[in-house]
């Protein structure tokens, strides 16, 4: 036990130090929406002015004087590091399009590590480790499958929030005008992506990468075929509303097409849940209801490379199972 003691206190400081970072993060999250607003505000006044007046007027308009002296602030204080992350994170893993409250990915961060010091208090900093990459791999795998069908209501939302589009450019709005006009009422998630596209909207009007930076937020290659619609719009002109709804019943023609697929995989796909979950849960009953057992096992050095061999052997095949079963 005095052999575990420096590794148990290691982890149990790391584990006090990622909490507090989680935290802080929760507790300076609620602030980006009002830098953001900050920021937007000072892009428009700087686009609404000329330029030889922008320069020479900015001491005189006390509006955009605090909106400079607010950006540079933020981009010194604690709240600048959390946008910088923030940022960090959305261009890598595109967290805006989870649907996920900070609070909730504090909570979970918090989770884990109280597992992992538990774990580490049980069998050591190895099994804390392996039960901190365990969780990881569930909360992950939940994210996963959150993302999906967010990702498979929104394109089932699409091509009305495109049907909309079309009847207000055929009656003679502009694109521009017929997406501001046709975001009310979006249900979510489809709104949630098109208001993030709509305050983009407010500081450059350019529809075209406003839907470029949702195909970037969300890995969805149909808002990055929209964007070239309404950039071929904007450079040489033509009937964007025949475009549009050619894509709509493209979009609807696959989505039918999918829905074929996925129901005569269902077979093949239960044979890989069964087959990918049953280890698992058997292995966590035995953890469970035997832990004197289990802890045996793991304190002898053959069984604890056993141990970790099966964990290795069991990520492997779950690995193989999803390809078999991943009908593209």
């Amino acid at each position: 036990m005095t052999d575990m003691a420096p590794a148990t206190l290691i982890l149990g400081a790391m584990a006090c130090l990622l909490l507090a970072v989680a935290l802080w993060m929760f507790a300076r999250a609620h602030r980006k929406e009002q830098a953001r607003s900050v920021q937007s505000h000072l892009q428009r006044s700087l686009d609404i002015l000329p330029s030889q007046t922008a320069i020479g007027g900015m001491q005189s308009m006390p509006g955009v004087q605090q909106a400079a002296s607010a950006s540079a602030v933020s981009s010194s204080t604690p709240h600048g590091t959390w946008s910088r992350l923030h940022s960090l994170l959305q261009r890598h893993l595109g967290i805006d399009a989870w649907g996920i409250a900070p609070r909730m990915l504090a909570l979970l961060a918090a989770g884990g590590l109280l597992l992992a010091v538990l774990a580490a208090l049980q069998g050591g900093a190895l099994l804390g480790l392996l039960a901190l990459a365990a969780y990881g791999l569930l909360c992950g795998f939940g994210i996963w499958r959150r993302l999906s069908k967010r990702r498979e209501k929104l394109l089932q939302q699409l091509p009305g929030f495109l049907d909309n589009m079309v009847r207000l450019i055929t009656i003679g709005n502009s694109p521009h005008a017929a997406f501001q006009m046709a975001v009310n009422n979006v249900p979510a998630p489809l709104g949630d992506a098109l208001q993030q596209a709509a305050a983009s909207l407010s500081a450059l009007p350019d529809l075209g990468q406003a839907m470029g930076q949702l195909e970037r937020n969300w890995r969805l290659p149909e808002f990055g075929l929209l964007a070239a619609v309404f950039r071929m719009s904007v450079r040489y002109g033509g009937r964007a509303d025949l475009v549009l709804e050619r894509v709509s019943a493209y979009i609807r023609d696959r989505q039918s097409a999918e829905r074929e697929l996925h129901a005569l995989s269902a077979e093949i796909r239960l044979s890989a849940w069964v087959l990918a979950l049953l280890p698992i849960v058997v292995g966590t009953l035995i953890m469970v209801l035997n832990q004197g057992y289990f802890m045996r096992m793991w304190q002898d050095a053959s069984g604890r490379k056993m141990v970790l061999a099966a964990a290795a052997l069991e990520a492997l095949g779950a690995f193989l199972l999803y390809r078999l079963a991943r009908l593209k």
